[in-house]
Parts: C-alpha cells; structure tokens; sequence
C-alpha cells in the first residue's frame, strides 16, 4: 500500500495556517534539528521523511553544518514549495528534495546507509500497518548507532486524556477559522483530526514504543509533549 495523500486540499493550498492551530509547531521542528545534533559524525547523511514545506529541513541543515540531507514528500504541491524554500541548500549540494512514496523510496536504499532519519508531523497520517513496515525499514537504512528522530502526534494512552487533548485542538481550529470565515478550511481540519484516531491510524504512545522495540529499536525515549504532540528519539543498535 503506498503512502497515502492527505494534504492535496486546501490544508495543503494553505499549510501556513498549521503554525496558528498548532502554536508550538516552530519548536517542534526546531528540537529535531536539535537531536540530530547527536550525531557523531564528522559529514553525517540524514534522511527525511515528510519534508513538508522544507521547515524541519531548514532546521536539519541550519543545525549540522556539514550534514546533507535527502527530503522525500509524496505531495507534490509540498515538494514545490520545499524546493523553494531550501533553493540555497540545494544549490550548495546539501539538500536533495524527491517526491516518492516514503516506503518505496526506503526499500530501494541501502541497509545501514544513513545516520539519521528524521520526521516532523508525518508517520500519523499513516495507517498502523504501513506505519509498522516504514519502522522496519528505518531501522534497516540507519547505521549501528544511527537516530530515528520523530516530532508527530503521540496520542496519549489513555483515552480520556486522547478526548480532551482532541477537543484542544478542535477548539484552536474553530478559534482561527470562525472568525476569518474559512469554513472550508475549517471542515478539513476538523474531519482530517477526527480521522487521525479512526483505529487503523491512531499512534497511541504506549503502543508505538512497544512497536519500535519489536522492530529493533533502543534507548527509546518521548519528550517536549505539548498538548498531543511530542519528540521521539530512537537508536538503532
């Protein structure tokens, strides 16, 4: 199952509006430029997963000055707008924007060819089974000792925590879109979080710690929790 397109909308048309319903998605990104900075390697090659409008990959390359990184997106309406905002970084050879199915784009790289793969608000767009393969092959390209680097939508285990952490975000959306009449953008990010819980997408916490460790993953650890999102940090052994 390829990965799917879930920002071909107006979501995606105005993916600014993600830093007003989401006020601390700056830092986010922000903090995996931050872990990477982990790495001990003198020209590490990182791979991004989701690369969006280039923002977390900014941050990548602003934080490690001699890393290059390689930024997959499958929407090409994001790819066009990364390529833009990373035109210097891709001038000077650092920085490679590729639209591809992330999956696919995994399966046809090396084993142990990466230091880091890194991703921003991406894997819990994704159903629990491609999830579960994507983990397999991460662990697959990284190197002994490589990071796995995530800020995404971690829902809490316990579901009343997940229901009021939801109505949260349901109200910061009504907040910004009422009163600047976009209704429409509204319908799509509403009906967009209520599908990030369905029971084949939700990435509950618990549950995704226990997954990384069966797909080989260590030295697990989640912080920076805002609301429903936070950083996870994993190694590969």
């Amino acid at each position: 199952m390829s990965q799917e397109k879930r920002f071909r909308g107006r979501m995606g048309d105005e993916y600014d509006f993600i830093r007003r319903v989401i006020p601390h998605f700056d830092q986010l990104q922000s903090q995996v430029g931050r872990e990477l900075r982990r790495l001990k390697k003198s020209k590490p090659r990182i791979l991004e997963i989701g690369c969006g409008d280039g923002l977390t990959t900014r941050s990548i390359l602003a934080q490690q000055a001699a890393a290059t990184v390689v930024a997959i997106d499958s929407e090409p309406k994001m790819i066009a707008r990364a390529k833009k905002n990373l035109a210097a970084f891709i001038r000077e050879g650092r920085c490679r924007v590729v639209l591809a199915d992330a999956q696919k784009y995994l399966a046809g790289q090396r084993s142990r060819s990466a230091d880091a793969v890194a991703s921003a608000m991406t894997l819990h767009n994704m159903t629990t089974t491609y999830r579960a393969r994507l983990h397999r092959q991460i662990r697959r390209v990284l190197k002994p000792g490589g990071l796995f680097v995530n800020a995404d939508k971690y829902a809490p285990q316990d579901d009343r925590e997940r229901f009021a952490a939801l109505r949260l975000a349901l109200r910061r959306f009504f907040h910004t879109f009422l009163p600047m009449r976009k209704y429409d953008l509204l319908e799509e990010w509403v009906l967009h979080n209520v599908a990030d819980q369905a029971p084949d997408r939700v990435m509950k916490e618990a549950d995704t710690l226990r997954a990384l460790r069966r797909a080989g993953f260590t030295r697990i650890r989640l912080g920076h929790r805002s609301n429903m999102e936070a950083v996870l940090v994993a190694v590969r052994p």
